[in-house]
């Protein structure tokens, strides 16, 4: 299966599902469904979450994770 096809699957899953986007914990990375899979292939280490409230010590705009 073509990473293209995977990633249209995992999408359509993710927004039937009501998920935001992914998030792997291990590498502390995620995307969000209007830029899923930014670096062209799955990582299988990846899971389905939320929008969900950075850490006060992150530099990021925006985090993925569990829904709390």
């Amino acid at each position: 299966m073509s990473a293209l096809v995977l990633k249209e699957i995992v999408e359509q899953y993710l927004k039937m599902n009501g998920y935001d986007g992914l998030f792997n914990v291990w590498l502390e990375c995620a995307c969000k469904l209007d830029d899923l899979m930014p670096c062209g292939d799955p990582d299988f280490d990846c899971t389905a979450g939320h929008f969900v409230e950075c850490l006060e010590d992150s530099d990021f705009d925006w985090c993925i994770g569990k829904k709390q």
